[in-house]
């Protein structure tokens, strides 16, 4: 496999080469010594003279790939290149590195008295004979192992023929963080003018290079953050990727490489952790095992604590601390020592045979024990290296859990499950360790794992104070599990079995609203205050003194009754009596609620603003669970701010946190947002996709989320079918919508900007009862909430596209909320016939196509492109941006929906149409597309995964 795209080059171009640094990233910062051995190279070419290029650096850094484009480069200017090596092995053989480049038998030569005077003589005669053939290049690597008579030879030889077109290229190897320079190389720049190359670690934009070239795709920014492990070292790099990918943890889609869902985020790949223990063999064996036992203590250990373990005084450890420290594997952080990259300590870590690696963590937390403190790291300790029926070790884990659950759940539920499964069937854990874990794992997830651990406990006797907590938690895990009828029932026994209104009391009664909620709003509002009867959905703004819980809960009840304005004022006020201190439930935060309701209402700034605070309290707060549904509407937020892309990698990063969690709140939430980033760049299969994985979603739901998903499905259906300009297909899509009484009027609620496009799909599909309907609903839902803006906007679009009203689609360019929705205002209305003039049609058009390129929607542009050609207007819209030559990750975003539409067997004009491009541009652009892939027809794209990979799994294309 090629290292990167220059370096492929190189190899394919051969005698093209000499124009300019070819060998890619490994010359990244040595530009200028590329040029000056090219000028040696070609003074050589033209037996002009001579000169010397020196290159040194660590293992892996390169140097054997940089010696062989020097050498190819020699080739292509017609020099004899002698090439040769010292080794480790041979190094007590005299000259024996020159003898094997020059192809000199000096055992023929020797009569068992040659003076090494004379053997370099033979080797002098050598050189002329290649000089009197042709100008020569001599390339040497490790002379770090060369013997004396080599290196004396070396001198007296450059200083021989130092006139002469032979170029000497010596490299020796040196240690990372050395800043030695060996006697031979010293000498040859200070009298021979040597250049000299020191490869040390790679810049950023080169480790991008090479991570691009190594997966055929662009690797995402946590990929990249991986890499920095490699510390710049290619080798260490090119293991570290290939490593990845071999273990299954990389996923490529749409020419971007990620982790794989599956995949644990930062654990070194085996291939990576191989190179680390070979690397080792370079210090001595007790600086290997301070390593060691530095890698099962942590990213960073006292010096004090790594005497303790190797049972040695510390002025006994020093010499081995100060090689780990020189090697830079180690680093001073004030009175510790850490690991230079946390990669490289986990990589050393695996390779650590597991029963020395448990009985290492077992001498540690034996260590931290016997001192004062430490519970956390002794009971961190345990966790790798306890022992099944260590009741000790089940003490310790499960009060440290204990101590942490609130605020790290995630650690607390670690170390808590831990202890359960040491503790075996014999002596079972304590009751306040199963406790634990049933809080931690809801807090933090996966939440059948909680809800099964708390089912089992209530399954045998307890006590009526442990059944409330057990019950109540249980109450907790089904409603974010989203099983709301268990939750509500759950929740009921808590309150009817808890008689002051304390904690759990509060807790279980939002539970049982939320839950209530999900399934039906009116028996929500009746369950919502069981103490007083009051009816929640005929109150006015609610009580002064409700805590911001069940403000939240109203304010839920409020938006399904269509009352948009009061539901967001009750959610800024849970809000902020929450901030001001009230006592609200971790996992119903108002701020959740408030970002649910802007971001429905596509309110972009706010939006954004609630989120990003969202996102930081989520942690904060213990709620861990809910970090997929914070990921999920930031990213709704980012798309209506026009950041698809951002939208998308949220979106995907909190649906795999929710999966992982196992709470699916929001899950639809964030499939629309991916299908809608997928048809705003023209990727309709992906969309399509998107499509199945919401009525999937639904198939899991319950009650009204389990309405709303296949709504929503069917409203992400219908658009890809209008894409693919299929009405049949989108009048079968919405027909569901049209049959269900009150869908089309919840799809509003939860998508006011849906009008918009269903009344302008609705006439085309021949159903333009369902526009006038959709026309009419929106209408009075702004008019019911007139305090809020975006639902008047979004009413005056609808307004203008349904009656042609050219005044109200002005001010929707002007008022809408979000970047897209003014793009489709703006085309609205340069569409538009009768009061739009030609000038202001073109000006309007021109704004929708800048503000849809704005937002990375380039099939909305094209389609926008299209009309303003219509119109005899034309506008360019190539954009330039670094991609490799070849493979998935080189095709333009245009190519890549080409591929995607032509490997679903569409023609060249079915193509065009849904691109709005012409058949001749889209013959162009799969030519392109079969150039980059190394393929030569449609059925060779058809079998390529939509990642860019061949039936076989390994990369498409060159």
């Amino acid at each position: 496999m090629t290292v990167c795209t220059e370096l492929r080059e190189l190899r394919r171009q051969g005698p093209a080469l000499g124009q300019g640094p070819q060998s890619g990233v490994l010359w990244c910062g040595h530009e200028r010594q590329w040029e000056r051995l090219c000028e040696l190279l070609d003074r050589a070419a033209g037996s002009g003279g001579g000169g010397i290029l020196l290159v040194e650096g660590p293992p892996g850094a390169g140097r054997s790939r940089l010696l062989a484009d020097v050498a190819q480069a020699a080739s292509a200017r017609g020099l004899s290149v002698a090439r040769g090596a010292a080794d480790e092995v041979r190094s007590a053989v005299p000259l024996a590195p020159l003898a094997a480049a020059l192809g000199a038998d000096l055992d023929a030569s020797a009569d068992g008295t040659a003076s090494v005077s004379r053997l370099i003589g033979h080797l002098r005669s050598h050189v002329e004979e290649r000089l009197r053939r042709a100008p020569t290049a001599v390339v040497i690597d490790d002379l770090q192992w060369a013997d004396p008579a080599t290196l004396a030879a070396l001198v007296m030889l450059v200083a021989r023929f130092a006139q002469r077109p032979l170029v000497w290229v010596l490299a020796r190897r040196i240690e990372a963080g050395s800043r030695t320079e060996d006697r031979l190389f010293r000498q040859l720049r200070l009298a021979a003018g040597a250049d000299l190359v020191r490869l040390g670690p790679l810049p950023d934009p080169a480790v991008r290079q090479i991570a691009t070239e190594v997966l055929g795709a662009v690797p995402a920014p946590e990929l990249i953050a991986l890499a920095d492990g490699a510390d710049g070292n290619p080798a260490a790099l090119i293991a570290l990727i290939e490593g990845l990918a071999e273990d299954g943890a990389v996923h490529i889609s749409d020419g971007t490489a990620r982790f794989a869902p599956h995949a644990e985020q930062g654990r070194p790949p085996r291939r990576f952790g191989r190179l680390v223990r070979e690397r080792l063999d370079m210090v001595g064996p007790h600086t290997r095992l301070l390593l060691d036992v530095a890698a099962v203590l942590g990213p960073s250990c006292a010096p004090d604590d790594l005497s303790h373990m190797l049972a040695d005084p510390v002025a006994s450890v020093l010499p081995a601390l100060q090689e780990a420290l020189d090697s830079r594997i180690l680093v001073c952080e004030g009175d510790n020592v850490a690991f230079r990259h946390e990669l490289v300590r986990l990589a050393l870590l695996s390779t650590i045979p597991a029963p020395l690696r448990c009985a290492l963590h077992r001498q540690a937390a034996d260590m931290i024990l016997g001192r004062d403190g430490g519970l956390l790291s002794a009971a961190t300790h345990l966790v790798h290296g306890a022992r099944s029926g260590d009741g000790r070790a089940v003490d310790v884990l499960g009060r440290a859990a204990a101590e942490i659950v609130a605020s790290e759940p995630g650690p607390a539920a670690e170390l808590a499950l831990r202890a359960l499964e040491i503790a075996g069937p014999a002596e079972p854990a304590p009751d306040a360790v199963t406790d634990t874990a049933v809080e931690a794992l809801t807090r933090a997830g996966p939440l059948p794992r909680a809800v099964a651990l708390a089912t089992e406990a209530l399954a045998r006797p307890v006590s009526p104070d442990r059944s409330t907590f057990l019950r109540h938690w249980l109450s907790t895990g089904l409603l974010l599990s989203g099983r709301s009828g268990e939750a509500v029932a759950a929740a009921e026994q808590v309150i009817d079995g808890s008689a002051a209104p304390a904690w759990p009391h509060d807790e279980a009664l939002a539970n049982r609203v939320f839950g209530q909620l999900a399934r039906d709003g009116a028996a929500a509002a009746r369950a919502a205050d069981p103490a007083t009867g009051t009816d929640l959905a005929a109150e006015a703004g609610g009580d002064s003194e409700w805590p911001p819980g069940r403000l939240a809960a109203l304010a839920e009840l409020r938006w399904s009754a269509g009352r948009t304005g009061e539901a967001l004022n009750l959610a800024r006020e849970a809000v902020k009596r929450a901030d001001s201190g009230a006592p609200a439930p971790w996992h119903l935060p108002p701020r959740l609620t408030l970002a649910t309701l802007l971001c429905r209402l596509r309110e972009a700034d706010e939006a954004g603003a609630v989120t990003d605070a969202l996102t930081e309290e989520a942690p904060a707060s213990g709620s861990w669970a809910l970090r997929g549904a914070s990921m999920i509407l930031a990213s709704r937020a980012a798309l209506a701010r026009g950041r698809p892309q951002e939208a998308t990698e949220l979106a995907t990063a909190g649906l795999t946190a929710a999966e992982q969690a196992g709470v699916p709140l929001h899950v639809p939430l964030g499939l629309t947002v991916l299908a809608e980033a997928a048809l705003w760049r023209g990727e309709i299969l992906a969309a399509d996709e998107q499509a199945g994985r919401l009525r999937d979603a639904a198939r899991e739901y319950e009650g009204e989320a389990a309405r709303m998903g296949r709504v929503r499905a069917d409203w992400i259906t219908a658009q890809v079918a209008a894409a693919r300009a299929d009405h049949d297909g989108v009048r079968a899509a919405l027909g569901d919508v049209r049959r269900d009484p009150g869908a089309l009027s919840r799809l509003l609620v939860d998508e006011p900007t849906a009008a918009v496009w269903l009344i302008r799909a609705a006439r085309p599909a021949g159903i333009p009862e369902l526009a006038d309907e959709t026309a009419g609903l929106i209408a009075v839902l702004a008019a019911d909430n007139p305090g809020v803006s975006a639902l008047l906007v979004t009413a005056a679009h609808a307004r203008g596209v349904h009656e042609a009203d050219a005044g109200a689609l002005r001010w929707a360019v002007d008022e809408h909320p979000d970047a897209w929705s003014r793009a489709s205002a703006a085309e609205d209305l340069g569409t538009l016939r009768g009061d739009v003039d030609r000038e202001e049609a073109v000006a309007a058009l021109d704004r929708a196509m800048a503000g849809y390129a704005r937002v990375d929607a380039g099939r909305d542009a094209a389609r926008v492109r299209r009309k303003l050609r219509e119109r005899g207007v034309r506008r360019r819209h190539w954009t330039h941006a670094e991609r490799p030559d070849f493979g998935w990750a080189s095709l333009t975003v245009t190519e890549r929906s080409v591929a995607a539409l032509v490997a679903q067997g569409l023609t060249n004009r079915q193509v065009a149409t849904q691109m709005f491009l012409s058949p001749h541009t889209v013959g162009f652009h799969l030519r392109q597309i079969f150039r980059k892939l190394g393929i030569r027809s449609r059925v060779d794209l058809a079998r390529m995964d939509a990642d860019g990979t061949d039936g076989t799994g390994g990369q498409g294309g060159k």
